[in-house]
């Protein structure tokens, strides 16, 4: 007869059916929180990858046309999907500042910074696109005094103003006595001898907007966030530059002006950029022009006197 077994083997038994309990459960429990773990690591790259598709940008509320002030009002802030995102888009409406679109933007489109005319950048220039019906891009250039010292920007309006020195000239003899008979005809003229060139001066063009300038020293409101660098002297640095293209829109009467006037590149001088408000009501102003008659005859500018000074007597 077999003897029962001993006590001690009896706990070992027990002992062990609970330590593989043990372990079974505490696996479970470790299952249990890396499923967990998993689902809430995807979940938040899922949240973060959904929240990194969509960018704030401006976009307009209605139609805005060229030459409009862009201001807050007329935009509205919209999340965009990323790759629809501009280059150059702006995303706090307070960076505009009020002035003139520079291109026409339709609504719902994104305003950008090229648009709001707000970028002093000279990328991706579309001058075609700043053009409306009828018009014609038109150069000239102009140094740091007829420039306004380079603080001219796309956008603005100017008026033009050419000083020439012109010869004299008076109608020949032949066509007076040949109008006297005929007035329909075209008068003749000839140049004064003996005389200097004298200076005129006269508007010629008044209310031409820029669609752009070479270089400017203005810096873009986009941009002014950015911190200045300063050079060993201390001092800002700025662009070093002593002529600078404009280029307007106008008509072909208009590039006939100023090809009269400024007819080669190394000519400058002759043409003054007149900045003007882009509001002003008054686009059309007669000007007389100024001659030296008129200095005298509307201004009082008195001539000088010819003044003869003695000759001394030769010593005998």
């Amino acid at each position: 007869m077999d003897s029962p077994p001993h006590p001690s083997f009896a706990r070992r038994g027990t002992s062990v059916k609970r330590s593989n309990r043990l372990v079974i459960l505490v696996g479970l429990l470790l299952a249990v929180l890396a499923f967990v773990a998993i689902i809430i690591v995807l979940n938040g790259k899922g949240t973060t990858e959904q929240t990194k598709r969509t960018v704030s940008v401006l976009v307009a509320k209605n139609d805005i046309a060229i030459g409009d002030s862009v201001t807050p009002d007329l935009v509205e802030v919209k999340e965009v999907d990323a790759d629809a995102v501009v280059p150059t888009r702006i995303s706090d409406p307070s960076l505009l500042t009020g002035r003139p679109a520079l291109f026409a933007v339709v609504k719902g489109q994104q305003v950008t910074q090229e648009a709001a005319g707000i970028s002093t950048t000279i990328s991706n220039i579309n001058i075609e696109g700043q053009l409306q019906p009828g018009e014609k891009a038109i150069a000239f250039q102009v140094d740091r005094v007829t420039g306004l010292d380079f603080l001219l920007q796309p956008g603005d309006h100017i008026d033009i103003v050419l000083a020439e020195d012109v010869q004299p000239v008076q109608e020949t003899q032949d066509s007076i006595a040949a109008r006297k008979t005929d007035p329909k005809l075209q008068p003749r003229y000839e140049l004064v001898n003996g005389l200097n060139n004298v200076r005129t001066v006269k508007t010629i063009l008044q209310d031409r907007r820029i669609l752009y300038v070479s270089a400017t020293r203005i810096r873009g409101v986009a941009t002014e966030a950015a911190s200045p660098t300063p050079n060993q002297g201390g001092q800002q640095n700025q662009a070093q530059f002593e002529v600078v293209v404009i280029v307007f829109a106008g008509t072909d009467q208009d590039a006939e002006l100023i090809k009269f006037a400024q007819n080669n590149l190394g000519e400058q001088g002759a043409l003054t950029a007149i900045l003007r408000d882009t509001q002003d009501p008054d686009h059309e102003v007669v000007t007389t022009g100024i001659t030296l008659d008129q200095l005298i005859k509307l201004y009082g500018v008195p001539l000088p006197n010819v003044v003869v000074l003695p000759t001394q007597s030769p010593a005998p």
